[in-house]
C-alpha cells in the first residue's frame, strides 16, 4: 500500500527518539495521525448551498501515568512538532495524575503491526467533481418533480478518503486506509395545511459504486414516495398495545435504548442501567445482542462495499472484532476501550472511538444487531389480533441511567385480526428497555433482517454507526399519537 508523504515522516528513528522522551516519564503513550480529503454537496430545492472540498492533516497525542492523560492535537505531522506535542502530553498527564483519584494501568496488549486498505472499485478521487454534482441534481430533480404536494427537497453527499496512522509504547504500528461515502435524501410534502417529511440515506465503506446501487438510484423517489403517503396517513389512539416493529425501528431501539447503556465508561460513571448485571438475565431468553464492527459485514446483505460502521481497528489499535452483549437473554460483555477494559481487568474488545485524531477515544458502539430467529413477517402479522406495525425512526429520548426510552416512529399501519390496515402517522413509543426486552414475543427471521446507517452523537463527537435487526413483536407497549 503506497503511504501518503505526510504520514512517511513517521518512521522508525522517531519512533525511537518518541520512545526516548517518553522513558520513565509516561507509562503508555499513542499517536493518532491522519491525511483526510474529500467533498460535501448540499443541495435545497434544486439549488446548491455547498459545494466544497477539503484537506485536512492532524495529529492527537495522548500520554498516560496512573490513572492520569494527556492529550495534545497537532494540525501538521512534522518530527518536531510530534516530539515536542509528545512532552505537552506528558506535562499535562503528569498534571492529571497528581490531581486524579482514580489510579489504574493501562494493561499491557499485545503490539500490532499490519497494514489494511478497504476495497473500493470506484475510486473517489478519480470521479470528477462535475459528476457528483449532477448525480445530486438528479436526485434533487427526481424528488421535487414526484407530485405536486412536494414542496421541499434537500439533498447531501458527503465522501472522504483518510489514511490513519496509528503507533503506540507497546510498539503498534497500524495502517489503516478508508474511503467512505454517503448520500442524504430530505422531502418534505403539504396538503390542505398538513405537512410531512420523510428522512433515507446510503453509506458505506467503498468507492463511487456505494452511490450506483440500485438503493442509491432509488434514494429519491422512495423518500418523495414515503412523505406523499404519510399525508393521508391517520393519527392513533394511545394505550397499551401489541407493536410490532421493522428492521429499522428496532435497530434504533437496540442502539439507543440499550446500546448506549452498554458502554462501560457510562457503567463506571454510575450512569447505566446495566451496571453490575454481567451474568444476569436482562431480556428474553430469545434475545441475543452483538457488536460485530469487523470488515466482512456487508457480504451477508449482498452490498458490492462494507458496512458504514466497520472499521479494521479502533482508535486505540485494537482490531474490530464480535462481541456479545446479550445471549440468549443473559448479560454478557459491556463495550470497552483501553481505559475501561484496564479499569475493570478484561480484555479490550475494540470500542474506543474518536471521531477525529484531534479528539480522544471513547467507548462506542460500531455495527449492533439484534440476532434474527424464526418468524415469518406474515406470520407475526397473522398471529397478531390487534396492534401496530411500526416502520423506521423519526426521533427520540433515551435515558441509559433508567432505560427510559421514547420514539416517534415514521409510518405506521393498523393491525386488525391478523392482517395489515390504514397508514397511520405520528405514533409514538415510550417504555423501560428491559421491560421492553422481556416482553419481545417473536423474532422474525433471516429474510426480515436488515440493516440502517447513521451519525452517532456522544460527548460532542459523532461517529459513523449501523444497527440492525430482524422485525420484532413487543407486548403491551405504551402507544402514544395525536388523538
Amino acid at each position: 500500500m503506497e503511504i501518503s508523504d505526510e504520514l512517511k515522516e513517521i518512521d522508525e528513528n522517531l519512533i525511537n527518539q518518541l520512545n526516548r522522551i517518553a522513558n520513565d516519564k509516561a507509562e503508555f503513550w499513542d499517536i493518532r495521525a491522519k491525511v483526510n480529503n474529500g467533498t460535501t454537496l448540499d443541495f435545497i430545492n434544486q439549488k446548491s448551498k455547498e459545494i466544497s472540498s477539503f484537506e485536512i492533516n492532524s495529529c492527537g497525542i495522548r500520554a498516560f501515568k496512573n490513572g492520569g492523560w494527556g492529550f495534545s492535537v497537532l494540525k501538521d505531522l512534522k518530527r518536531e512538532s510530534i516530539k515536542i506535542g509528545l512532552q505537552k502530553a506528558i506535562k499535562l498527564a503528569r498534571l492529571s495524575e497528581s490531581l486524579t483519584k482514580i489510579k489504574f494501568k493501562i494493561a499491557q496488549n499485545r503490539p500490532l503491526i499490519d497494514e489494511y486498505k478497504s476495497s473500493r472499485k470506484k475510486n473517489l478521487e478519480e470521479i470528477d467533481i462535475h459528476d457528483k454534482i449532477n448525480l445530486v441534481k438528479n436526485h434533487e430533480k427526481i424528488a421535487a418533480n414526484y407530485s405536486t404536494y412536494v414542496k421541499n427537497t434537500h439533498t447531501i453527499y458527503m465522501d472522504g478518503r483518510s489514511q490513519n496512522l496509528y503507533l503506540n509504547s507497546f510498539g503498534s504500528n497500524i495502517i489503516q486506509d478508508l474511503s467512505f461515502l454517503r448520500l442524504f435524501c430530505i422531502v418534505f410534502t403539504n396538503k390542505n395545511g398538513a405537512t410531512q417529511s420523510s428522512v433515507n440515506s446510503v453509506a458505506g465503506i467503498g468507492g463511487y459504486e456505494i452511490a450506483e446501487t440500485e438503493k442509491a438510484i432509488n434514494l429519491s423517489k422512495k423518500t418523495a414516495k414515503e412523505a406523499v403517503e404519510l399525508l393521508d396517513a391517520i393519527s392513533p389512539i394511545g394505550g397499551k398495545l401489541t407493536v410490532i416493529a421493522d428492521s429499522k425501528l428496532t435497530g434504533t431501539i437496540i442502539h439507543e435504548a440499550f446500546g448506549h447503556a452498554c458502554e462501560a465508561d457510562l457503567v463506571l460513571n454510575n450512569e447505566s442501567v446495566l451496571e453490575g448485571m454481567i451474568g444476569e438475565k436482562v431480556a428474553s431468553e430469545d434475545v441475543s445482542i452483538i457488536d460485530n464492527p469487523s470488515m466482512g459485514q456487508g457480504q451477508q446483505f449482498n452490498l458490492p462495499y462494507e458496512l458504514f460502521g466497520c472499521y479494521y481497528i479502533d482508535d486505540e489499535g485494537i482490531p474490530s472484532q464480535k462481541t456479545k452483549i446479550i445471549e440468549n437473554g443473559i448479560l454478557k460483555n459491556y463495550l470497552h476501550n483501553l481505559e475501561t477494559s484496564s479499569r475493570m481487568k478484561v480484555p479490550p474488545n475494540g470500542h474506543g472511538r474518536a471521531s477525529a485524531s484531534s479528539e480522544r477515544p471513547q467507548v462506542r458502539m460500531g455495527f449492533t444487531y439484534l440476532e434474527p430467529k424464526d418468524w415469518n413477517l406474515e406470520d407475526i402479522i397473522e398471529d397478531t389480533k390487534e396492534g401496530i406495525l411500526c416502520e423506521d425512526f423519526q426521533y427520540g429520548y433515551t435515558d441509559p441511567t433508567t432505560g427510559n426510552f421514547q420514539f416517534k416512529c415514521r409510518i405506521s399501519f393498523k393491525i386488525k385480526d391478523g392482517e395489515k390496515k390504514e397508514i397511520m402517522r405520528d405514533v409514538s413509543l415510550s417504555g423501560m428497555i428491559l421491560e421492553a426486552l422481556n416482553k419481545i414475543s417473536a423474532i422474525g427471521n433471516q429474510k426480515t433482517f436488515n440493516y440502517s446507517v447513521g451519525m452517532c452523537g456522544k460527548g460532542g463527537q459523532h461517529v459513523r454507526v449501523c444497527d440492525g435487526a430482524p422485525y420484532i413483536r413487543i407486548e403491551d407497549m405504551t402507544v402514544g399519537g395525536l388523538n
